[in-house]
C-alpha cells in the first residue's frame, strides 16, 4: 500500500476513504487487510461497506474474522438500510473467500448475536457444499424464529432438492413464521419433491403460509405444480381458491386434463366453455365466486344458474352478503334458476339479520316460487310409512337418518312460515296442514321422546294464516 492511499484512508472526506479502501481490494493483497480493519467502524457506512467489499476482493481466510467483526459493528450504524447493505456485502465477501471461510462461518453460527448468526446463515447458503448444508440443516432447530427462518432460504439455496426432506419437516413446525418461509424456500427448489412437500400447507391454518404455499407452487411451475394449484381450487377454503385463481392467472399453462380445461376456462372468462364440461364446471365456477373483482363473481354466479347443480346452492347463497348489489342479484337469480334443489340455502338466508341478504333471498324465492318451495318441503317430511295410532295420523321411519332428514325439512318450513307466510300461496298453505307427526321405530327398540317429530306447530301456523285470509 502506498503512503498515499495512506493517507487516504484516513482523510475527513468519507468519498476519499471509500475510493482508497475499494483501491485495497485486490486478490491476494493480504498486506492490506491490517490497514482495512480500522474502516469496519468508520462513522460512514459507505466505508465501512467499501472496506468489506475489499475483504472480500482480497479473497484470504485472514479476513474472515474481520467480516464477523463487522456484522457486529453493522448494529452501530443508525441508518438501518446502510446496516443491511453492510451485512449483505459480507456475504458476497464470505462467498468471494469461499470454503477456507468455513471455519469463522461455522463458528458464527454459535455466536449470541443474532445478525451475525443471521449472516452467517446466508454465507453458507451461497457457499454450498456438504459442510455448508449440514450446518444449515442443524439451524432449522435453532431456538429463534429469525435464525430459521434465514436457515430455510439458504438451505434452498445451498443444497437445491436434497434441502427438500429438512425443509419439509420445518412445514410441521410450530411457528407459523417458520412454516412460511419453508415454503418460500421450496419454491426456489424446482423439483417434484419441492411440490408434493409444499403441497399440503396449501390447507395450513395460517393464512401468510397458505399464500406462501400458493406463491411457492407458482414459483416452480411445473406441470406437477400447476396440478397442485388446481387441487386446491378444488379443495381450498374461500381466500385460498381467491389467491390460486389470481396465481393461475398471473402465468402461461397449458392445461393436462378436463378439470384442468375447466379451471383454465374460467380463469379467463371463457364461462360457456366450462358450463359446456357439465359437472366438472361446478367446482371451479364455485371457486370463481370468491373472485376478487364483482363482475367475475357476477359471470360466475351466471353459470352456476345455468348448470343448475345444487351443489353450488349454499356457496350461491353466500353472495348474499356480498358487498355488490350487482352480486347478490345474479346470486338470487342463479338459485332461482336452480330451483327447488335450493331450498335450504335460500330459506335460511329468510332469518339473516341484515336487510340486503333478507332482499336477495326474497328474490330467490320469489324466483324459485314460493309453491314449490313449500312443496318440496312437505314432500320431504312425507318420509316412512303412514299409519295411524290413538286416532291420529302419523309416518314411522325405521332408520335414524330419515328421521334426521325430516326434522332438518321441518326446521326449514318453519323458518319459510316464520319469515315468508304470507307470501305463500293457498294451495301451499293446505299442502302444510296436511303435514304428519314422524315417529322412529327401531327394530327391538321402545320408542322415547327424542324418536318422534311434533309438526302440529307448523300445522297450526298454516292453519291461522288461512283463517287471517277468511279461508
Amino acid at each position: 500500500m502506498g503512503l498515499f492511499t495512506s493517507f487516504q484512508l484516513k482523510s475527513r472526506d468519507a468519498d476519499t476513504r471509500r475510493r482508497a479502501a475499494l483501491s485495497l481490494g485486490v486478490r491476494g493483497r493480504t498486506s492490506a487487510i491490517a490497514a482495512l480493519q480500522p474502516l469496519l467502524d468508520d462513522p460512514e457506512w459507505t466505508v465501512r461497506h467499501a472496506a468489506v467489499e475489499a475483504l472480500g476482493l482480497v479473497g484470504d481466510a485472514a479476513a474472515a474474522p474481520l467480516l464477523a467483526i463487522a456484522v457486529r459493528q453493522a448494529d452501530g450504524i443508525p441508518d438501518q438500510t446502510g446496516a443491511a447493505m453492510v451485512r449483505a456485502a459480507t456475504v458476497e465477501a464470505f462467498g468471494q473467500i469461499g470454503p477456507a471461510g468455513l471455519p469463522t462461518l461455522r463458528e458464527a453460527l454459535r455466536d449470541r448475536h443474532t445478525k451475525l448468526r443471521e449472516t452467517a446463515i446466508a454465507a453458507l447458503g451461497a457457499l454450498g457444499g456438504p459442510e455448508a448444508v449440514s450446518a444449515l440443516g442443524a439451524m432449522l432447530d435453532n431456538d429463534r424464529s429469525t435464525v430459521r427462518q434465514a436457515a430455510a432460504a439458504a438451505l434452498a439455496r445451498a443444497a437445491g432438492p436434497a434441502a427438500v426432506p429438512a425443509l419439509k419437516r420445518a412445514l410441521g413446525h410450530k411457528d407459523p413464521a417458520t412454516r412460511r418461509c419453508a415454503a418460500e424456500a421450496l419454491g426456489t427448489v424446482r423439483d417434484t419433491t419441492a411440490v408434493e412437500a409444499v403441497r399440503g400447507a396449501l390447507a395450513d391454518r395460517d393464512r401468510p403460509v397458505r399464500d406462501a404455499a400458493v406463491q411457492a407452487l407458482a414459483g416452480i411451475r411445473t406441470p406437477e405444480a400447476v396440478s397442485a394449484l388446481v387441487a386446491g381450487m378444488y379443495a381450498g377454503d374461500r381466500e385460498v381458491k381467491a389467491a390460486i385463481a389470481a396465481t393461475l392467472r398471473s402465468f402461461e399453462w397449458t392445461p393436462g386434463d378436463t378439470s384442468q380445461r375447466v379451471v383454465h376456462a374460467v380463469l379467463h372468462g371463457r364461462l360457456d366453455e366450462a358450463v359446456a364440461e357439465g359437472a366438472a364446471a361446478v367446482e371451479p365456477l364455485t371457486a370463481a365466486l370468491a373472485d376478487r373483482e364483482a363482475p367475475a363473481r357476477r359471470a360466475a354466479a351466471a353459470a352456476l344458474g345455468r348448470l343448475g347443480d345444487a351443489r353450488a346452492a349454499a356457496a350461491i347463497a353466500a353472495l348474499f352478503k356480498d358487498t355488490d348489489a350487482g352480486v347478490r342479484e345474479a346470486a338470487a337469480d342463479a338459485l332461482g334458476a336452480i330451483g327447488p334443489a335450493a331450498t335450504d340455502a335460500i330459506v335460511e338466508a329468510l332469518r339473516d339479520r341484515a336487510a340486503t341478504v333478507r332482499t336477495a333471498a326474497e328474490r330467490a324465492l320469489s324466483s324459485v316460487g314460493e309453491q314449490r318451495v313449500a312443496e318440496t318441503l312437505v314432500a320431504r317430511l312425507g318420509v316412512g310409512r303412514p299409519a295411524r295410532h290413538g286416532g291420529t295420523d302419523l309416518r314411522i321411519v325405521t332408520a335414524r337418518a330419515d328421521l334426521d332428514a325430516a326434522r332438518q325439512a321441518s326446521d326449514t318450513l318453519d323458518t319459510l312460515l316464520r319469515h315468508a307466510i304470507r307470501k305463500l300461496p293457498v294451495e301451499a298453505l293446505r299442502q302444510v296442514t296436511t303435514v304428519t307427526n314422524a315417529i322412529l321405530i327401531e327394530p327391538g327398540e321402545v320408542p322415547g321422546h327424542s324418536e318422534t317429530l311434533d309438526t302440529e306447530a307448523l300445522r297450526q301456523a298454516a292453519r291461522d294464516e288461512l283463517g287471517r285470509r277468511g279461508l
